[in-house]
């Protein structure tokens, strides 16, 4: 798959169509809401979905990981879908999540779905700013020069003739809000009133179609 580079805050950042922006002069991998084991904490609720997004998005995280080799892996929060979560995930996944937890340099940042990891000494971190720019999970929709995720923001528009609806990086001179990385999680969509604070003229919308990144300004939305 190949990286889509953009300058953002007079920087250049890659990003990746698995849902990831990387910053090479940093060297530094930016994914945000893995939501580890929403299948099992939906199942405890209910609702059955496929039990296998932790599987799924641990082996793209590696996968990603392995293509940039960064220095430092920042995860801007909501990275297990409950408090709970790591004691239902598998033990087989809970080795390779913690295996890559010691490898590389990881910062968690905490969400508004994983504010403690119970039964685990994690530390986490309200924000983190490397430079001008703050990394934090939820936008704070002011000045400040920040990359974020939390909204899991998803374009339904018409493209090429098709009406598609797909996963996409907002960026604006100062925010950057990223996609949900995580299997099953889902979208809200950028014409929803969550983002009327962010979306202007000038936002472009990055979409993940076809295994591309694609630069849509905001005459599609």
């Amino acid at each position: 798959m190949k990286f889509y580079n953009i300058k953002f805050a007079n920087e250049n950042f890659e990003i990746s169509p698995f849902g990831a922006i990387f910053w090479p002069n940093e060297e530094i991998l930016i994914v945000s809401d893995l939501h580890l084991e929403k299948g099992s904490s939906y199942y405890q609720r209910g609702t059955f979905l496929p039990p296998y997004d932790t599987f799924d998005t641990i082996n793209r995280l590696e996968e990603i990981i392995k293509q940039t080799y960064p220095k430092k892996v920042l995860l801007l929060g909501d990275t297990i879908h409950d408090k709970n979560g790591l004691l239902r995930m598998p033990n087989k996944m809970k080795k390779k999540f913690f295996s890559l937890l010691e490898k590389w340099s990881f910062v968690l940042i905490s969400g508004n779905h994983d504010e403690e990891f119970k039964g685990y000494d994690l530390k986490l971190f309200p924000s983190f700013k490397i430079r001008k720019i703050t990394f934090r999970h939820q936008s704070s929709f002011d000045e400040t020069t920040e990359i974020s995720g939390h909204f899991h923001p998803v374009i339904n528009t018409k493209f090429k003739g098709v009406r598609i609806r797909t996963p996409c990086f907002l960026v604006t001179e100062n925010k950057i809000i990223l996609p949900s990385f995580g299997t099953f999680t889902g979208g809200l969509d950028i014409k929803n009133d969550a983002f009327k604070n962010i979306i202007s003229k000038n936002t472009s919308a990055y979409i993940i179609y076809n295994q591309q990144i694609i630069n849509l300004n905001s005459n599609y939305f």
